[in-house]
């Protein structure tokens, strides 16, 4: 751990690392939650789609309650442990992937999606996995610990997310499917992107931090 004698002489609210790693926990929870919800959906009826729905919607006011906390800390706190932009701008990075997959989420309602193609399961896997490494991310940040093999794996699971997405949308637009699936699906596939985009997003800003620390 690198020694920074303006730790001792300023002391910074450390209590910000804590509160965006329980961010973080938010959206694995949810994540989670989601992976389970598209790889058993053919196996609920009505009543337990709609909970699952419903679970998903809690977990995202409950990572609102998170950000809202951070917000309201940040304008209360003299010294910060990081610059507080940064700060302000990664918690509403994590609290935005967990408003997509909210929202992705009550678009299988709307949309009377009950069945779920290959390539959203993977999503579901990849959005699981970089979620985890995320938090793996803000441990060394926090420790002051080597953040770099951590933002590489997020970018790593980014291209990934990248290829899949590619592929999926080749596929969709092969001329073999409904045009309303296509339409529906094209939002589903651009939805599990744009999650994968914020959370690789807080990685970069995370990297940024560093270079800023020296």
């Amino acid at each position: 751990m690198k020694f920074n004698i303006l730790d001792i002489l300023l002391p910074r609210e450390t209590k910000f690392y804590a509160y965006m790693s329980e961010q973080v926990d938010v959206l694995i929870e949810g994540t989670k939650l989601f992976k389970e919800f598209v790889n058993n959906v053919e196996n609920l009826n009505d009543e337990e789609f709609k909970k699952q729905i419903t679970k998903i919607k809690e977990i995202e006011f409950k990572g609102d309650t998170v950000e809202h906390k951070i917000i309201d800390e940040l304008h209360k706190t003299f010294i910060t442990p990081i610059d507080r932009e940064d700060i302000h701008t990664i918690a509403i990075n994590i609290d935005k992937a967990l408003d997509i997959l909210n929202s992705l989420s009550q678009k299988f309602e709307i949309y009377r999606i009950h069945k779920f193609t290959p390539n959203v399961l993977k999503f579901a896997d990849v959005i699981v996995e970089i979620s985890i490494e995320l938090s793996y991310l803000m441990k060394a940040l926090a420790d002051k610990g080597d953040i770099m093999k951590h933002v590489q794996k997020l970018h790593s699971l980014e291209n990934t997310a990248d290829h899949l997405f590619h592929w999926s949308i080749a596929d969709l637009f092969d001329g073999t499917h409904d045009p309303i699936e296509v339409l529906k699906f094209k939002e589903v596939y651009e939805h599990l992107e744009n999650i994968v985009d914020c959370v690789d997003y807080v990685g970069k800003l995370i990297r940024g931090v560093k270079v800023k620390q020296g």
